[in-house]
C-alpha cells in the first residue's frame, strides 16, 4: 500500500494553505489492487464528501468518480488527489453512486407508468469531470 499525507504541514504531499485544514489533515492510501481511500488523520474540522448532493463527515472512504472532497472549509478537486501519486496507471475509482431519491416514487398514485423507465435510466458520466451528459 502507498501512502501521500494531506495537509498544512510542508512535509505534506498535498499542502493545503487554508486555515480550517489541520497540519496533518488526511492521507490518501493506494492499495495494491488500485484503488484509493481517503482516511481522516483526526483532524480538527473534519474531512467531507459530497455524494449524491449531501455532504458527510467521513473517517475512510473508498473513493468515486464524481466525488467531491472538502478539508475543513477547503474544497479539493478529485483530479488534485489523484494526481498526488504521478502517472500512476493503476488508480482505479469506484463507480458514481446515484441517488433512488430522484424524480418521483414508483410506488403509489403519484407515479405516471409511461414515463417511469426513463426516470429510472442511469445518466451517462464523463470518467474524468464526473459530470452528467447528455445522452444521445
Amino acid at each position: 500500500m502507498k501512502t501521500k499525507t494531506i495537509g498544512r504541514e510542508d512535509s505534506c504531499d498535498l499542502v493545503l494553505e487554508h486555515s480550517t485544514a489541520s497540519r496533518l489533515h488526511a492521507r490518501l492510501e493506494l492499495t495494491q489492487g488500485g484503488n484509493l481511500s481517503l482516511v481522516d488523520a483526526d483532524s480538527s474540522n473534519g474531512t467531507f464528501l459530497n455524494r449524491n448532493d449531501d455532504w458527510i463527515r467521513i473517517r475512510k472512504v473508498n473513493l468515486c468518480v464524481g466525488d467531491i472532497i472538502r478539508f475543513g472549509d477547503h474544497e479539493v478537486a478529485l483530479q488534485q488527489l489523484t494526481a498526488i501519486f504521478g502517472k500512476h496507471r493503476d488508480i482505479r475509482l469506484g463507480a458514481k453512486h446515484f441517488s433512488l431519491r430522484q424524480g418521483k416514487s414508483s410506488h403509489g398514485s403519484g407515479s405516471d407508468p409511461g414515463k417511469s423507465g426513463s426516470s429510472m435510466q442511469k445518466p451517462r458520466r464523463n470518467p474524468l469531470t464526473g459530470k452528467i451528459e447528455e445522452n444521445s
